[in-house]
Parts: structure tokens; C-alpha cells; sequence
């Protein structure tokens, strides 16, 4: 293996080990939303330690470049693990805000349950994609992302039947709905590592 190669191998080592702490903070983020204040603190931590890890990964691309100019597909994988591990890092921006707000109500927390849900079945196909899969996985995504949009309509205007004044409802269902437009521009990069061409998945 070449030196390149050995750094672009660390560079994805790197992304998914964000990547899987972007999937762990989706996971808590509920528990905090229903008050469990162990789960706050422990997606605080995840926040924290994104934060760390992406202005690595930021490093080490800027580094590979540097000293390996390279083109073609090893370019564009560099670029876009640099991308990737921004939207992985706002990832886990937005869950330690989820898990900073509060619901108790049941009807609602089913809802944010469901987008929950589907929003790591999305994390489960990239995990496919950075396997090799990428076989469909724009259609696959978007199919996802829009029951996600779904979602965020559906708890939207249940707050407004329930007439209820809910700034944090509000946030929570938008940030819900946001981390799937951020998986889905990282489904779009890996589209573009692998064939190198541009596609939008919302």
C-alpha cells in the first residue's frame, strides 16, 4: 500500500469513527428530549468530542494535500471526507440542542420516535454506501428523507391542533428534519467520490 493510500485508509477510519458518534448522539437524543438529564450529559460529551474529531479530519485532508497534490478520485475522496465530516459534526450540533429541550408529551414523542427511526435506517444505508453499495443510494436516501419531511408536518401541526406555544417542540421537530438533509448531502458526496458526478438529495 502506498503512502497515499495508507492516509486515505486513516481518513476513513476517521469519518466513520464521526460517523458512528453522529449515529450515537441520534440514538440519545430522545431520552434527553424526555428529560433524562444522564443522556444530556452524555451528548454534551458527543458533541464535544465531534468538535475534536472534525477539526482533525479538517487537518489531515489539508495535510494529504499538501503533500500528495492528488488528483482524480483521490482528490475528490479528500474533499469530500472534508464535507462529510462538517455535516457529521452539525449532526451532533443539533442532537445535543434536541436533547436540551423537553417533552412530555406522549403523542408527540411517538412522532419524533418515528423520524428517529428512519433517520437511522438513513444512517444504515451509508454505512452500506461506504461499503461499496452506492447502487441506488440517491433514490434510497430520498425515499427516507422524505418521510423525515413527513414527520416534521405531521408534529407541526399536531402542536398547532393541540394549540400548544412550544418553542422547543417547534426546534426539535426542525432540527430532526434538518440531520436528514444532512445525511442526504452525505449520501450525494459519496455519489460523487465514486463516479464522480454532482447529485442532490434534497
Amino acid at each position: 500500500m502506498t503512502m497515499i493510500e495508507q492516509r486515505l485508509e486513516a481518513l476513513k477510519r476517521e469519518v466513520m469513527e464521526l460517523h458512528n458518534l453522529a449515529k450515537k448522539s441520534v440514538k440519545i437524543c430522545l431520552d434527553g428530549l424526555k428529560c433524562d438529564d444522564n443522556k444530556r450529559i452524555e451528548a454534551c460529551k458527543i458533541e464535544q468530542e465531534a468538535d475534536v474529531l472534525h477539526t482533525d479530519i479538517d487537518f489531515n485532508c489539508v495535510t494529504a494535500i499538501a503533500l500528495f497534490q492528488p488528483v482524480a478520485r483521490d482528490l475528490r475522496f479528500i474533499v469530500s471526507m472534508m464535507k462529510i465530516s462538517s455535516s457529521y459534526e452539525r449532526i451532533t450540533d443539533l442532537t445535543q440542542e434536541i436533547s436540551m429541550y423537553e417533552c412530555m408529551t406522549s403523542s408527540l414523542i411517538e412522532k419524533f420516535e418515528d423520524m428517529q427511526g428512519t433517520i437511522l435506517k438513513m444512517f444504515e444505508v451509508i454505512e452500506d454506501a461506504y461499503a461499496g453499495n452506492v447502487e441506488n443510494l440517491k433514490s434510497r436516501l430520498w425515499r427516507l428523507d422524505d418521510k423525515v419531511d413527513k414527520g416534521y408536518v405531521e408534529v407541526i401541526d399536531m402542536i398547532t391542533e393541540m394549540g400548544m406555544c412550544s418553542a422547543d417542540m417547534v426546534l426539535a421537530a426542525r432540527h430532526m428534519e434538518r440531520i436528514g438533509d444532512l445525511l442526504g448531502k452525505v449520501g450525494s458526496r459519496i455519489i460523487f467520490i465514486e463516479e464522480g458526478r454532482r447529485v442532490w438529495i434534497k
